[in-house]
């Protein structure tokens, strides 16, 4: 399921209203999120999630801020004209409700130094009818491996056309399934990714504190595979990351 809120300025007689937030702004918004769910449940997701082979999952994928128009870029800011959308996909019925109801019930929302309301919120439910998906990107996909280089972390990001980028999101999938549907056998099969057409990168922190930027992919993409695990990758998000922004996705065609 697909949960789109709608949100605006407080006051409606406001003119060119937006929303100024800084370059690197995705805790924001991921706090927003668990900020309109039940306490319970956003500190279950927050401190426990899914867990499989001892990789924590939250199982629910979040979108880059939607606006009205074409963003302002300034040296530490960026400025979103109202009204901004937020996507956020996801199969538990628990996380659903949550963020679909907290964000109607709570009226008004602080995002860093902005204060904004929900106008709105849409829900769609996406099915994937066969072996074949394609999809278009609402945050961008990241899948990566995490190493050592002369002693010390080194994470090595994987490109489209690596090998490496459709293996780690089958394997990525494969404990998605596991996770929700604990005891059943996973699909026969593997799920393929290719692009669609030209991708592009896109760096990004998800705080100013952040010690590393994360890069992901953006555009259209194709997966083949069984069709369970292509619901899992429309309803959870694709590659890595995807609660804090990344990875999430909306079916074409």
């Amino acid at each position: 399921m697909h949960i789109t809120l709608w949100f605006s300025a407080t006051e409606h007689w406001a003119k060119e209203a937006y929303i100024r937030v800084p370059r690197s702004n995705l805790h924001l918004f991921q706090s927003l999120i668990y900020n309109v769910l039940p306490p319970d449940r956003a500190a279950f997701l927050h401190e426990q999630g899914y867990s499989v082979h001892g990789r924590r999952m939250k199982l629910f994928a979040m979108s880059w801020p939607i606006a009205a128009s074409v963003p302002e870029f300034e040296e530490r800011a960026i400025r979103f004209p109202l009204p901004v959308r937020l996507v956020v996909s996801t199969p538990v019925t628990d996380t659903l409700d949550g963020v679909a109801g907290g964000a109607l019930r709570s009226g008004e929302f602080r995002v860093g130094n902005n204060t904004v309301r929900c106008e709105r919120v849409e829900a769609e439910q996406q099915h994937v009818d066969g072996e074949r998906l394609t999809v278009r990107t609402l945050s961008p996909i990241t899948c990566y491996d995490q190493t050592e280089r002369n002693g010390r972390p080194y994470t090595v990001y994987f490109a489209p056309e690596d090998r490496d980028f459709g293996v780690s999101v089958n394997n990525n999938l494969v404990r998605k399934f596991r996770a929700l549907y604990p005891g059943r056998e996973v699909p026969a099969g593997k799920v393929s990714i290719k692009p669609i057409g030209q991708v592009h990168s896109q760096i990004a922190r998800f705080n100013a504190d952040s010690p590393f930027p994360i890069k992901g992919w953006s555009g259209r993409f194709c997966l083949e595979g069984p069709r369970e695990l292509l619901q899992v990758a429309l309803d959870c998000g694709i590659g890595a990351k995807n609660s804090a922004g990344w990875g999430c996705v909306t079916k074409e065609g």
